[in-house]
């Protein structure tokens, strides 16, 4: 039996007679926050009752919707509210004369606009389940930007036996298994105490990567992947997951000056990496359905800034490990012809996976704007902050080990004026500081339109 599992059960056994645990058993996570709606997550104790309400300058909401996801799963949909103002939750859970009730508080995003200031924060890569700590989310949590984004490795499935390849990420048997493996691992991270505040009061975001999809590497050929994208689904509040005609985890949505791409890189991925029926000219990470769902939303928007999460890095010329140019370098060419011949600018990816962090910018063909990326990884696995050696490439503008989370922030004054900036932030919020520089870059607006 895990170390955890019998630490709670003694709990359980020192309450009181007339204690009982908590009806809330994981959670309330704010999920997707729009201008007029917004999702609240939790995990209750089966058969509980749930009610809320939302109040916003004094008025009050009632939920629109209290969706079951099974498992005792749910979302709270609230709707018709105001953009731009602040929102606290109350929730109630009550179940045979019990109640249990807690909070969350969050902003309403601003209306689509051309202009407005955004802070967006992402990592990837956080073992809480074998460092059991997560300081790096309570340095977001004292941030408090305007949404955190995760941007794969959320969790960990591991082989979770107790032996020496106990935190292992591949062999015959792991979380993968097993959809309650899953979601349970799912929950251990969610569960972290150091997640709490940051969990209660910033819209939170999820995109997965390989291990928290399946096994090291698992593709479209995992035997698995459905039941992984249902403990997905039911782990998350984004705005969508897919579309009628191509599931999948990807969606989007608006945030002021700001159109965010949430894609998925597992459901659809078939590369070189795994199967030598295929070349990186051949392999693909999205898939032809999802990228064209991604090319046209692209088209289709009228935001200044496009944020993009991926959970493996895209225009990375970095050796080793997974990536665009690495497994999938016509897909990746795809994309960039059609940002160059519809005029599309404005691109920035926010990506992971790699265990260190980097800035990289490509400027598109003929003169064409840049495109962005920035990596934040890990956001726990016990690293100091220091320099990492080698690795180089040409996209490469820095690069940095250790704890981090990434932190982009748009700020649009006027139309067409601005900047993008990326840095890394350390467990005590300050930026990262390798060899004496700052981990940190700003690009102007402009050099990123056409």
């Amino acid at each position: 039996m895990h170390l955890r599992m019998i630490l709670f059960l003694f709990a359980i056994a020192s309450m009181p007679l007339d204690a009982a645990p908590p009806l809330i058993q994981a959670g309330p996570m704010v999920g997707h926050v729009g201008h007029s709606n917004a999702r609240v997550w939790l995990r209750t104790k089966l058969g509980s009752v749930i009610s809320a309400k939302l109040i916003q300058g004094g008025a009050q909401f009632l939920p629109s919707r209290i969706e079951s996801l099974e498992n005792g799963f749910h979302l709270v949909h609230f709707a018709i509210l105001q953009p731009a103002q602040d929102c606290e939750v109350i929730l109630t859970v009550s179940r045979d004369g019990h109640y249990d009730t807690q909070k969350t508080t969050f902003h309403t995003a601003p209306a689509p606009s051309q202009t407005g200031r955004v802070e967006v924060a992402f990592g990837s890569c956080s073992k809480v389940s074998q460092y059991k700590t997560g300081p790096i989310f309570k340095a977001i949590a004292r941030q408090q930007p305007d949404m955190m984004i995760f941007v794969g490795d959320n969790s960990y499935f591991i082989v979770g036996d107790g032996s020496d390849k106990h935190f292992s990420t591949t062999g015959p048997f792991g979380d993968w298994l097993f959809p309650e493996g899953m979601t349970n691992r799912h929950l251990i991270t969610r569960t972290n105490p150091d997640l709490q505040d940051m969990l209660r009061s910033v819209p939170c975001y999820g995109i997965w990567d390989d291990h928290d999809y399946g096994p090291n590497n698992a593709d479209r050929t995992f035997p698995l992947r459905e039941e992984a994208t249902r403990a997905f689904i039911q782990m998350w509040a984004n705005p969508g997951y897919g579309t009628a005609q191509t599931p999948g985890t990807f969606s989007a949505f608006r945030h002021g000056p700001v159109e965010v791409f949430l894609l998925d890189d597992r459901y659809y991925k078939y590369s070189p990496q795994e199967h030598k029926d295929v070349t990186a000219e051949t392999g693909h990470i999205w898939g032809p359905q999802q990228l064209d769902w991604l090319l046209q939303s692209l088209k289709a928007t009228n935001a200044p800034v496009k944020l993009i999460a991926n959970g493996t890095q895209v225009i990375s010329k970095s050796e080793g490990g997974e990536g665009h140019y690495r497994e999938a370098i016509a897909e990746l060419n795809t994309m960039l012809e059609f940002l160059n011949d519809h005029k599309i600018g404005g691109v920035v990816f926010l990506t992971g996976d790699r265990h260190f962090s980097e800035a990289m910018q490509q400027h598109l063909p003929n003169d064409g704007p840049l495109v962005v990326e920035c990596t934040s990884s890990p956001l726990q696995q016990a690293q100091k902050v220091g320099p990492l050696k080698g690795r180089e490439h040409e996209h490469r503008l820095w690069a940095m080990r250790g704890n981090n989370f990434g932190l982009v922030t748009v700020d649009i004054p006027a139309e067409g004026q601005g900047f993008v900036r990326f840095e890394t932030r350390d467990e005590d919020n300050h930026i990262c500081i390798v060899k004496g520089h700052p981990c940190r870059t700003t690009w102007l607006l402009a050099d990123l339109q056409h």
